[in-house]
């Protein structure tokens, strides 16, 4: 358990150094940064646009509550959050910003994203 709350920080600052990135910033010929820069600048490069709904990402925050609980660590709890959120809307499509995220959990979850967000010790998914 001690080694969990002394490598959640780090993925948390490895997470949070790598999302400030600049897209043009990694090398030219890099499949994951290209693809992830692709997810989050919008829509697919078909001209459409897969972005998760409110309700969709209510359910995904709703499932993973037991896990996000059964943690037992703030920090754990935001690393986990982060990594397997991120992991979930690439594979949906755009990754949306913490402020939108923010703004379809008010509308659609506010209890469950209270909850998250309390597990996780944040005031707003902008955060992650």
């Amino acid at each position: 358990m001690r080694t969990i709350r002394l490598l959640a920080p780090a993925v948390c600052l490895v997470l949070a150094a790598t999302a400030c990135t600049e897209p043009g910033a990694a090398a030219p010929d890099s499949p994951t940064t290209t693809a992830a820069a692709t997810s989050a600048a919008g829509p697919a490069p078909d001209g459409g646009s897969t972005q998760v709904s409110a309700k969709e990402v209510c359910a995904y925050l709703d499932g993973q509550l037991p896990t996000l609980k059964g943690i037992g660590s703030e920090t754990g709890v935001m690393a986990n959050l982060t990594v397997n959120l991120y992991s979930w809307y690439e594979k949906q499509g755009p990754v949306p910003t913490g402020r939108q995220i923010d703004d379809q959990t008010r509308q659609e979850c506010p209890a469950t994203r209270t909850e998250v967000l309390k597990l996780t010790g944040m005031e707003s998914f902008e955060r992650l």
